[in-house]
């Protein structure tokens, strides 16, 4: 198991690297049950771990949670299958991805942001699309949604991506690709609130809004493997219950939300944080069912190059159970009774 997560993505030995020094662990918390989560961008969309985290939410139904953050897709969904997480938040492209491969244990029993919301900005001198050829963009990582998203919007705009405009890998988060646009490494980068707005004070121009990506994507997943689900149900029903919860407190809470937000992705600027919450707020579902015209769009992608993906549905990828659940018993729309 251990050569094909490493065959996957990358290798083993990066992933190791990765949760040695970039940790995140909660303290405090002495729930008998634990739990290892992974996610792969210090992005709005992967925040709600961190609301229901610091909202005490997982210790309410004792879970011990800890959060690792491993900056890409597809070496978080090597570590995923290999064992060392039961969690994954991480970009659907890499779960697919596995999927398709022949890793079929992956399981999506969640999402928490189905569309694209990226933004493509460019330094001041370049004012359209066209004044990218031969230039640099800046992405997370080969694989990923920032690199999906770039893709698809250069293919729209007439651009052969890594021929007319390069794609270059500058993992860091994203102030990290900010920072390489204004020393001049590259000329643009694929971005999300609230770097949009950091961006745009620095005088960055806006090529692409998110309303330029179209269709539905299933942008960010929450994934187990199927193993885990079965061995460990009452487990996965309780995080499910901690994060459905954490949503609301995230869409109800807003002051609270804004503080986590800043903390996590440390950012220090009221008018970004502000403008992202704004964003995403109402972009995050109250039931996070796993969204399967978002898995379609995926599978469409891949399916391009891989006659597997086209062969497969969206529902092979999904357990809509744990969240169906706590829809029809009530409990969702309980929590937001009153407050609509």
């Amino acid at each position: 198991m251990i050569a094909r997560s490493c065959s996957l993505a990358y290798g083993l030995t990066v992933a190791a690297l990765f949760f040695c020094v970039l940790v995140f662990t909660f303290d405090g918390v002495s729930a008998a049950d634990r739990l290892t989560g992974l996610h792969s961008a210090q992005v709005m969309s992967q925040s709600m771990p961190w609301i229901a985290q610091e909202a005490g939410l997982f210790k309410k139904y004792d879970l011990d949670f800890r959060l690792v953050f491993i900056p890409s897709s597809p070496v978080a969904t090597a570590a995923t299958l290999n064992g060392d997480a039961e969690i994954g938040v991480t970009g659907a492209i890499g779960n697919v991805r596995a999927y398709v491969q022949g890793f079929t244990d992956l399981v999506f029993i969640g999402g928490v942001k189905n569309i694209l919301t990226h933004s493509i900005l460019g330094k001041p001198e370049i004012k359209r699309p066209e004044d990218l050829r031969g230039k640099k963009l800046a992405i997370s990582r080969y694989g990923s949604n920032s690199d999906y998203a770039t893709r698809k919007i250069l293919i729209k705009w007439g651009l052969k991506p890594d021929t007319d405009v390069a794609i270059v890998q500058i993992p860091g988060g994203q102030p990290t690709r900010l920072a390489a646009v204004q020393n001049g490494q590259v000329a643009g980068l694929v971005a999300q609130p609230p770097v949009t707005v950091l961006a745009r004070k620095a005088r960055l121009n806006s090529l692409a809004e998110p309303s330029d990506f179209g269709s539905a994507y299933t942008n960010t997943p929450i994934a187990a493997t199927g193993a885990f689900i079965k061995d460990r149900r009452d487990t996965v029903r309780r995080f499910t219950r901690a994060l459905v919860e954490g949503i609301f407190v995230y869409k109800t809470q807003k002051e609270f939300s804004k503080r986590v937000i800043a903390k996590y992705m440390r950012v220090n600027d009221p008018d970004a944080v502000e403008d992202s919450y704004q964003f995403f707020s109402p972009v995050v579902p109250s039931k996070p069912y796993p969204p399967l015209d978002g898995i379609k769009e995926v599978l469409l992608e891949l399916g391009e190059k891989d006659p597997k993906a086209r062969a497969a549905k969206p529902e092979d990828f999904a357990d809509s159970s744990f969240v169906k659940e706590l829809d029809e018993n009530g409990f969702i729309d309980g929590l937001y009774k009153g407050k609509r």
